[in-house]
């Protein structure tokens, strides 16, 4: 384990899909499918170095059906309980449950990475998300209602599995390398200041950040394939406005 790593993307694994699955009726109308969550995870951290590693972790683990990732790191006891051959729970603080302790396994920690997950953009009219262009477009449209931190930053895109070709609604992750490490905690107030359309719950360590792929019961992907790509610009890192950062957290923490 390395203790000082902050580059490191937490790897969950489960026994069940942690997917969507969609079934088109006869309307031709998608229908989701009953979905089930889990309780118990083996896990994993990959150390990563810059956009073109995190696209190549978040591709590799969209075609991987019972994993997802967390922002969190995790914790010694985490690792002692996978030592003796047992999977963890998703715990951010201690919790008994009938007479046993569960101790934390995931806690909040700096990371040079974020995925921001966005579902309630309004698709830009005149867009037409049958073209890939467009749809980029759009993504581009969203990265705009940001802090101009992120107006020329590197990202990776990967549209959520509720994305369809007539969504009114742009639905995606979005993926980046930060110039400086943060933990959730210190960004939170910052961003629900200066990026309203972004959902907090990402700041969560234990949040489960889904990458893999929907599936199609009995029809193909309507994105055939291309929910995920990098888009380079000249930045590579996103630069944060530290100071401004810092600030919004004391007076989060003073109130």
């Amino acid at each position: 384990m390395k203790k000082n790593n902050n580059n490191l993307v937490t790897i969950l694994e489960c026994n069940t899909y942690q997917n969507k699955s969609w079934y088109l009726n006869e309307s031709l109308e998608y229908e989701l499918l009953d979905k089930n969550f889990s309780k118990y995870y083996n896990f994993n951290e990959i150390a990563i170095l810059d956009i073109y590693d995190l696209h190549a972790l978040v591709e590799k683990y969209s075609w991987k059906r019972n994993c997802c990732f967390a922002r969190g790191k995790i914790t010694e006891d985490a690792y002692n309980i996978k030592t003796k051959g047992y999977k963890i729970r998703r715990l951010v603080n201690e919790k008994i449950e009938e007479g046993i302790t569960y101790k934390s396994t995931i806690i909040d920690y700096p990371k040079n990475w974020i995925m921001l997950d966005i579902d309630n953009f309004k698709t830009p009219d005149n867009c037409k998300l049958q073209i890939k262009s467009h749809r980029e477009l759009a993504v581009e449209n969203f990265i705009q209602t940001l802090h101009e931190s992120f107006h020329d930053s590197s990202y990776v895109c990967q549209f959520s599995n509720g994305m369809f070709l007539n969504s009114k609604k742009i639905k995606a992750h979005l993926w980046f390398m930060l110039d400086e490490a943060y933990d959730g905690k210190t960004l939170k107030p910052w961003f629900e200041k200066h990026c309203e359309g972004v959902d907090k719950c990402i700041f969560r360590p234990a949040q489960i950040l889904y990458t893999a792929n929907p599936i199609f019961v009995n029809s193909r992907d309507p994105l055939k394939g291309k929910r995920i790509y990098l888009k380079e610009k000249n930045n590579k890192t996103v630069i944060l406005p530290k100071k401004e950062i810092i600030k919004e957290y004391l007076i989060k923490e003073d109130n």
